[in-house]
């Protein structure tokens, strides 16, 4: 059953839109969300695939790792000011948790190992690129060397002096069930 209004001529905007979404079920809502970060992950995929088919593995991994800098410090800008956060490891967790790159819909398996004022580990059993890039046997991205930047980008705009380390990734050894698995550390 659609509980949308049915659509007539006119311009469509932000106020328009905003206002049919506010009457869907929250229900509707939380599945649109979810719908929207896997189109978010399914284009990240697809294009790190053609860049890297075009343009080399290394340059895909470059390319990727500038993208997901940038991301993140943008995200984590509007989520700091949307849910008024502070500068405490608490904050930087509520960051992890709504960021599109942790979105576990998306296919990312991922938990909190350990959780305290000035620390926080975290642990990525799966991530969609993995998953994908397996299922294309394709090598994964040495996320130990990119993927520091896009949480020092999260960490830095909760707190300059969060400091983040790489515990594990790619192109480290696998682990049965992790991906990667990162401490932060507020000094």
């Amino acid at each position: 059953m659609s509980y949308l209004k049915e659509t007539s001529a006119g311009k469509v905007n932000w106020d328009h839109l905003r206002e049919e979404l506010l009457e869907l079920p929250k229900e509707t809502l939380v599945d649109m969300v979810n719908m929207w970060v896997k189109n978010y992950w399914t284009n990240q995929g697809y294009w790190l695939t053609f860049v890297e088919r075009d343009f080399g593995f290394e340059c895909a991994g470059q390319l990727d790792g500038e993208v997901w800098e940038k991301l993140a410090t943008a995200q984590a800008h509007r989520l700091v000011k949307l849910l008024n956060l502070g500068n405490d490891i608490q904050s930087l967790s509520i960051v992890l948790k709504y960021t599109a790159a942790q979105w576990g819909g998306a296919g990312f398996e991922w938990e909190i190992l350990e959780i305290s004022k000035d620390k926080l580990i975290m642990q990525v059993n799966k991530c969609p690129m993995g998953t994908f890039r397996d299922s294309q046997n394709l090598p994964l991205l040495p996320c130990k060397f990119g993927a520091p930047n896009l949480y020092k980008s999260l960490a830095h705009v909760i707190n300059n002096e969060i400091e983040v380390k790489c515990l594990h990734a790619p192109p480290d050894e696998r682990i049965e069930g992790i991906m990667c698995k990162w401490e932060f550390t507020l000094k």
